[in-house]
């Protein structure tokens, strides 16, 4: 029993590994099959990446997606009772949201240190002819940090960076399209009033899909502009991302309302969003901020300026502005709003429902929620799964032990699709109180009805049965689980 239990275990950390895995590889850009190695069989292509900082060996045979991974030294190792399995993979694309320079593109090529971060800086400012073999003569390779440093000693100095940027990219290639360095350059072109050189550069950001952040606008805020000349400006960058199109522009547009909204100045961010066209989504941006300065007034009174300029609010609009007016304690009004939306534009959302569930849980209001929560089931709205969860943590603050495990067993036929996450977090909470048996009951009465437990959730009730005077109950618990996993 203990070696099937052993090898159940490597099955699904394995299977959970790859699942995860997957998730993060599918976020990144397609690779074309000129980036295989030589030595490489053309059937496989091995990527290395340091999403996760260390080295997991992988053969391609236990990965089934669009692209085969190969690793000669597949291996799976048991260490100290631990269980390692290793890979090398090989991130030959960037990813906006994992991204991790932890490593150089050429291991044989070291870091450049601070001398010769500020030597490179000193080549860039004397405009050296042969500045590429000068800097390729170097023979380092720069990290993320020093590149940052390099824009922003250039850009304060009104020094062009294109030259340095063409020879990052060539020796680069993932910073091409790097959102976080694309950015930085059309900041040093907005500092030059380089606007002809913004156009091509964001034209070619545009066949790699970049997407521009706050950082590309920023010369705007630092130039200590008058109101007049900072508009006058502004619309100059907006001409531009009109002109190029594309993701720059939708990416370029957001990332402009955001930025003035996030320095306080609303009024130069609506100059933005009635520039670029009244659209919904970038009023939300202004919302948003109005709301997270729990500033009620202004975010309802920019929904109605939205309708009276024929820009009708979404859900996400009303969703933010209810959630605002819950957050300063106008439940009645938030109330009024709700009922304004079903009557109006229908029914509202599981986020919404998700906002008014939160604040009558904080509140211990709870008949109040289940009466909340039915209306919306009857509705045919699926409450999502972070609301059940705070309502069962809600019962487990307020000691309502029995009421919370009566909300999980109803669940089973209102809200079947969340049953699972409702027992297995039941679970949990006892778990997390010391009651190690109820935990254990609870996942036996989940497996009664089907269910399956979350697996975390069951090895630590495992791990805790075994280290107590329950040792004997901990085979059976993982027996069944086992047993009902693999159906």
């Amino acid at each position: 029993m203990e070696v099937r239990n052993f090898c159940n275990t490597v099955r699904y950390s394995f299977k959970s590994f790859s699942t995860k895995f997957l998730f993060y590889h599918s976020l990144l850009p397609p690779i074309s099959s000129t980036t295989l190695p030589t030595t490489r069989p053309r059937s496989s292509l091995y990527i290395r990446f340091s999403l996760f900082h260390s080295s997991i060996s992988l053969n391609s045979s236990v990965f089934t997606t669009k692209y085969q991974f190969v690793s000669p030294s597949s291996s799976l190792q048991i260490d100290g009772g631990g269980i390692y399995l290793k890979i090398d993979l090989c991130r030959l694309h960037t990813c906006r949201h994992f991204r991790s320079y932890s490593a150089s593109f050429d291991q044989r090529t070291p870091f450049a240190t601070a001398k010769q971060v500020s030597e490179i800086i000193d080549l860039l400012r004397r405009g050296e002819k042969d500045l590429s073999s000068k800097l390729n003569g170097k023979n380092v390779t720069l990290s993320i940090p020093s590149c940052v440093k390099i824009f922003h000693i250039l850009s304060r100095e009104k020094v062009s960076a294109l030259r340095f940027f063409d020879w990052l990219r060539s020796s680069r290639p993932e910073f091409g399209h790097d959102s976080h360095i694309c950015s930085l350059v059309i900041d040093n072109c907005g500092r030059l009033e380089n606007y002809e050189a913004m156009v091509l550069m964001l034209k070619e950001f545009n066949l790699k899909f970049v997407r521009l952040e706050q950082k590309a606008f920023g010369f705007l805020l630092d130039s200590s502009l008058h109101k007049a000349s900072l508009m006058e400006s502004t619309k100059k960058v907006l001409s531009v991302l009109n002109e190029v199109g594309g993701s720059c522009q939708t990416s370029g547009v957001w990332s402009l309302i955001e930025m003035f909204c996030v320095s306080g100045s609303f009024d130069i961010a609506e100059f933005v969003i009635v520039t670029a066209g009244r659209k919904v989504n970038h009023y939300n941006v202004l919302i948003r901020e109005f709301c997270r300065r729990r500033d009620c007034e202004r975010a309802w009174k920019l929904l109605k300026e939205m309708k009276l300029n024929g820009c009708a609010p979404n859900i996400t609009s009303y969703n933010m502005v209810m959630s605002c007016l819950c957050t300063n304690e106008r439940f009645a009004e938030a109330t009024q709003m709700l009922e304004a939306i079903e009557k109006d534009y229908g029914l509202p959302d599981a986020s919404t429902c998700d906002i008014f569930i939160n604040y009558l849980c904080k509140r211990g209001h709870f008949d109040l929620v289940l009466e909340f929560l039915d209306r919306m089931i009857g509705r045919g709205i699926e409450p999502c799964i972070a609301s059940n969860a705070a309502i069962i943590k809600a019962y487990f603050r307020s000691k309502k032990y029995d009421e919370a495990h009566k909300f999980v067993v109803d669940s089973v036929t209102k809200q079947r699709y969340s049953s699972n996450a409702n027992y297995s977090l039941l679970a949990a909470l006892h778990l997390k109180k010391g009651n190690v048996l109820m935990a254990s009951m609870i996942l036996h009465e989940m497996m009664d009805k089907g269910l399956k437990p979350n697996f975390r959730v069951c090895m630590s009730v495992s791990k805790r049965l075994e280290k107590s005077n329950t040792k004997p109950m901990q085979p059976e618990l993982m027996s069944r689980y086992w047993s009902i996993i693999e159906k």
